[in-house]
């Protein structure tokens, strides 16, 4: 079928007048409706695609797949209650996959049923092990309910039974073990986090912040300053840095970083190496400021 091997190239949108005459002409009808919808979605059109997928059903109401997709493009439509019917009706015809028990499972999160959530999540989970999505499913509920040991223990269970569990997993044990008030066990589960990617800039800020709570600011210098090393987003870096030495009143080094941060194009670094000078200034050493302006109005 011509329409299929346009599908099949990409071109969608050429294939889409074939399909349409396919149907006009009642050959392989629900199915070139369903192919159609599968197009109209490539094409980014989910409403006519909804249409497709509803007259597929129509045609053929023991068409599995139509019924799931039909379901997905409900769900992306925010339109939860026929997501449900839809996904429903695909499991009544005999579908047990991963992707429609998870998509169930977040269909009933949104709705706060959590009961039925957690029941297709873990169904999800015993299709397919590796879907971290349920997984996090699963956490989420814990965590909505207050549950925050159960959340852990979710994640932890997740880490142990598949490959695929990543450092986002750390991190996130590491946000409920802050909602427990557990510091120390937040921090290591950041810094398992980190381990697995320590090129994340983002996540290795946050762990400094951490530690800073923690006072372990030397601990906090340390982790941006192995970030350093990955030439990734250093002028930021760089800022905190001089911020931690600024509040540790160690100015030499807090200027060192902030003007640095300022060369590399960060305008907070030019804002914290001003500071450095105000503070020479407010101390009485205007010698001292001077040469501090000096160097930011030249930058070298």
């Amino acid at each position: 079928m011509k329409a299929n091997a346009l599908y099949d190239e990409g071109r969608f949108k050429e294939a889409v007048p074939f399909y349409r005459a396919a149907i006009d002409e009642e050959r392989y009808e629900p199915f070139a409706w369903f192919n159609l919808g599968n197009t109209l979605v490539q094409l980014k059109k989910n409403e006519v695609a909804l249409v497709a997928y509803k007259r597929t059903v129509e045609l053929l109401p023991s068409f599995v797949k139509a019924w799931v997709l039909l379901g997905d493009l409900y769900y992306i439509g925010e339109d939860i209650g026929s997501a449900i019917a839809s996904y429903q009706r695909a499991i009544e015809l005999g579908e047990d996959s991963d992707h429609l028990h998870f998509a169930l499972g977040e269909c009933f999160l949104k709705s706060a049923e959590y009961t039925l959530a957690q029941k297709h999540f873990e169904r999800a989970l015993y299709v397919n092990p590796d879907r971290m999505t349920a997984w996090y499913g699963l956490a989420d509920i814990y965590e909505k309910l207050g549950d925050y040991e159960y959340a852990v223990k979710t994640l932890k269970n997740a880490i142990q039974q598949t490959a695929l569990a990543g450092a986002d997993a750390h991190f996130t044990i590491s946000h409920y073990y802050q909602n427990m008030d557990s510091l120390p066990k937040a921090l290591n589960a950041m810094e398992d986090g980190l381990l697995l990617v320590p090129q994340n800039i983002p996540a290795r800020r946050y762990l400094a912040q951490m530690y800073l709570k923690a006072n372990s600011p030397w601990m906090a210098i340390f982790t941006l300053e192995e970030g350093l090393r990955y030439k990734k987003e250093n002028d930021v870096l760089m800022v905190d840095l001089g911020q931690i030495y600024f509040e540790q009143k160690r100015y030499d080094e807090a200027f060192g970083h902030f003007f640095e941060a300022w060369k590399l194009g960060n305008s907070q670094g030019r804002i914290g190496a001003e500071n450095v000078g105000h503070v020479w200034y407010n101390a009485g050493d205007r010698e001292r400021a001077e040469l501090i302006y000096k160097r930011i109005r030249e930058r070298k």
